[in-house]
């Protein structure tokens, strides 16, 4: 319920300023603007079927209103959509969309993509000055990395500390930055420190198809020691008298170094008894303990920050908007090297509707966590509005370019043609998106 509310109050915000941005700049430009609603008040696609609103009130030529279709929003300004019948033998009036010069036009149509930018921009400035930031160098992994099984296949190693991609020094990037790369920027070839010796570890071609294919979740982790930060009451851990301190060294006498080792061992063991060999107060010792269903000792681990030497930033006020607006161009460059994987089949199976993007929330009320996502889904729904498909601010834009570059205005005819298309081309998206929410959900 959490997630979904956290989901809710961050999509309210996007559409709502989305939405303002082109109503502030219809109105600079003395565009009237009929209505200005927070969700649909109609069954999107579909403008004339159930049309209601659960609130509405006129100030002005303008109608403010929240509809009853909650994902989505619209700014109707007099003069850009109708029928185009009505218009065909009509001289533009001066208050109308259509009777603003190109430029004019132009701005109002990216007015809600600038504003999505400007909140992201503002958020991640403010975060970063409130929150700072902590992460994590590669070089500052001491015991290396845990891979996980596409990249121990690709002939990477447990413990393999990464020096470089590609020939390009990345010890000092952040190591969830230096993940994600792998995929986004295809790299080709790893080097990695492996017990003194350097390795270069090819990335094959078949690399991101095979990612696709599985349940991506990172493919590696900064290994660390496992020691007991304290136990659940009743768990399998508990009825074995483990108690915090206790560092874990082994499972059935054979030796585990570090946390991630445990994990992959203990779900190969699920609700079995094993022998967990322990260090307590420096004396050497072996517990029984028999395993839960989900192969759990019920056990809190001490944080990796308590072995690994992670760097805290602080920013000033004037340093945030720097980082802000750094953080905003990061989000807007990977989020297009991702996108181009929606073009694959694999890549396509991925994509994710509105029971996706409400599962990446937190599950309790983590506000800095509420902020950043927010913030990237400012950038995503910028970019998205930007794609030049009819119906979308980017399809809009598009028109307006073609008249700019000719000097020829699109017909209103044609451009209502154009958007029925546009209409129909995003509800199959978004039936289809969701549509794959409902199969994983099934499966």
């Amino acid at each position: 319920m959490i997630k979904f509310t956290l989901f809710f109050l961050s999509l309210s915000l996007l559409i709502l300023l989305h939405e303002f941005g082109h109503y502030i700049t219809a109105r600079w430009f003395k565009a009237r603007v009929d209505k200005f609603y927070l969700f649909f008040d109609f069954l999107f696609p579909f403008p004339n079927i159930l049309k209601f609103s659960l609130f509405k009130k006129k100030k002005g030529d303008t109608e403010y209103g929240i509809g009853w279709f909650p994902f989505g929003g619209y700014v109707d300004i007099a003069g850009m959509m109708g029928d185009p019948d009505d218009k065909l033998n009509k001289a533009p009036e001066p208050h109308e969309f259509r009777g603003k010069k190109p430029w004019q036009r132009l701005i109002i149509l990216a007015g809600g993509i600038l504003m999505n930018f400007i909140l992201a921009i503002v958020i991640y400035s403010m975060v970063s000055f409130a929150y700072g930031e902590k992460y994590l160098k590669l070089k500052d992994a001491k015991y290396g990395l845990a891979c996980d099984s596409l990249l121990l296949e690709a002939g990477m190693r447990d413990g393999d500390k990464i020096i470089a991609v590609d020939g390009r020094s990345v010890e000092e990037e952040n190591v969830n930055r230096a993940g994600a790369g792998i995929l986004l920027d295809q790299i080709q070839v790893i080097e990695v420190d492996r017990q003194g010796q350097r390795v270069e570890v090819p990335i094959s071609s078949e690399f991101e198809k095979d990612v696709l294919k599985g349940d991506i979740k990172g493919f590696f982790s900064p290994l660390f020691p496992f020691v007991v930060d304290s136990v659940m009451p009743g768990s399998p851990a508990h009825k074995a008298n483990l108690q915090q301190g206790d560092s874990l060294v082994s499972i059935n006498g054979q030796n585990l170094g570090y946390f991630q080792h445990f994990q992959r061992h203990l779900q190969l063991n699920k609700s079995k008894n094993i022998r967990l060999g322990i260090f307590r107060n420096g004396i050497a010792d072996t517990i029984d303990v028999k395993l839960s269903s989900e192969g759990k000792l019920g056990i809190f681990p001490k944080s990796d920050t308590n072995y690994l030497n992670y760097t805290s930033v602080e920013y000033n006020f004037f340093e945030a908007w720097a980082r802000g607006a750094g953080r905003t161009w990061g989000a807007l460059r990977d989020y297009i090297k991702q996108f181009r994987l929606l073009f694959t089949k694999e890549g396509a199976s991925k994509v994710g509707g509105f029971a996706t993007i409400a599962g990446i929330y937190p599950s309790e009320w983590d506000w800095q966590s509420f902020w950043n996502i927010t913030a990237l889904l400012s950038v995503i729904l910028a970019f998205m509005n930007l794609l030049p498909i009819p119906v979308l601010d980017g399809g809009y834009i598009l028109f307006v370019l073609w008249e700019m570059v000719t000097g020829k205005k699109v017909s209103d005819k044609f451009m209502q043609r154009a958007l029925t298309i546009g209409m129909y081309i995003v509800l199959g998206l978004l039936i289809f998106a969701n549509g794959n929410d409902i199969i994983r959900a099934f499966n």
